[in-house]
């Protein structure tokens, strides 16, 4: 294909002078982010999920009954191979799949808005990071886990 004098190959970027680009709008994604900062689950963790289902229920913005199932069913792999130990810190392996279940929920809110809005209002990354290497608190945030998945089934969160 042969390059044309009016600003391409073929005829691309017609309108557009040698040398000129176009103007970008300014998006939400050239701020930064504010940084994730460690926490701990709060010890009234199944008040705090039914809050959360209730707001995002109310907003209907709410998380569809998949998704949060594939978001719990991250947490529940670790959860069975560590509810069983007696420990106080988690096994390497372990610590690492935390990790990666840091990454998927992240990935997961980065592609579906109401997955986003759902990480966020129920601390999901926050929670995770703050996790750590203490098996307690990976058990108290699988817990956590299931009662957003419950009540969201409760208050009648939509299918697919």
């Amino acid at each position: 294909m042969a390059y044309s004098n009016n600003g391409g190959y073929g005829g691309y970027n017609r309108g557009f002078q040698g040398g000129q680009s176009r103007p970008q709008p300014r998006r939400d994604s050239d701020r930064p982010a504010p940084e994730i900062l460690p926490e701990a689950v709060p010890a009234d963790y199944i008040d705090r999920a039914e809050a959360v289902i209730k707001e995002l229920t109310e907003s209907r913005r709410n998380i569809t009954t998949s998704k949060i199932r594939n978001l719990l069913s991250l947490v529940s792999g670790i959860y069975d191979a560590e509810k069983l130990r007696t420990a106080q810190e988690l096994t390497p392996d372990s610590v690492s799949r935390v990790g990666m279940m840091r990454i998927r929920t992240a990935y997961e809110a980065g592609r579906d808005d109401t997955v986003k809005t759902f990480v966020e209002k129920a601390r999901l990354l926050q929670y995770m990071k703050g996790i750590g290497s203490s098996r307690e608190d990976l058990i108290r945030f699988a817990h956590y886990m299931e009662a957003l998945v419950a009540y969201h089934r409760f208050y009648g969160g939509r299918e697919a």
